[in-house]
């Protein structure tokens, strides 16, 4: 055999074998069959994605308390739970000058709102997803007429992860 037809013969022995062409974003080195690397059966198949963590939510409590004999009252919001909500509502009615102060109030991961029939006294307290619908329940709660909101405040969850 002559040297060029020995050349020849190796070239056609260790030709590479014709590759088609994959889709974009589909690898095709080593993946003849051009199988989508998301698919379990793909050569470059890693498993599924880890999901993304779940959020952590802190519920976040308010509350108002008034001295019903005077008047005087104390309110907070966006405390990290009931008791810290109630102590500081009581603490800031007596810094107000309340002496009897109590709690009318408290909420969690909602609005409030405090409605106040001037010539007469009552009110009305209410807690809910918005503040137009706890203002709403209040003056329903009021009575209505001439009850005006005076006290509006939400305390809405916070996303800690």
């Amino acid at each position: 055999m002559k040297p060029f037809h020995i050349l020849i013969a190796l070239v056609a022995m260790y030709a590479p074998v014709a590759w088609s062409q994959c889709a974009p974003g589909i690898p095709s080195a080593g993946n003849p069959g051009c199988i989508p690397p998301d698919q379990s059966n793909s050569p470059y198949y890693q498993g599924t994605a880890p999901s993304a963590p779940q959020p952590v939510w802190a519920d976040r409590w308010g509350a108002v308390a008034v001295d019903l004999g005077t008047g005087q009252s104390g309110a907070t919001s966006d405390q990290g739970s009931e008791s810290q909500a109630r102590s500081e509502a009581l603490s800031a009615c007596e810094r107000n000058g309340g002496t009897k102060c109590e709690i009318v109030l408290w909420y969690f991961n909602q609005c409030a709102a405090i409605a106040e029939k001037p010539e007469g006294g009552s009110f009305g307290k209410a807690h809910a997803d918005t503040v137009e619908r706890a203002e709403q329940l209040a003056l329903q709660a009021c009575g209505g007429g001439s009850c005006k909101v005076i006290y509006t405040k939400c305390s809405l969850p916070v996303r800690v992860q």
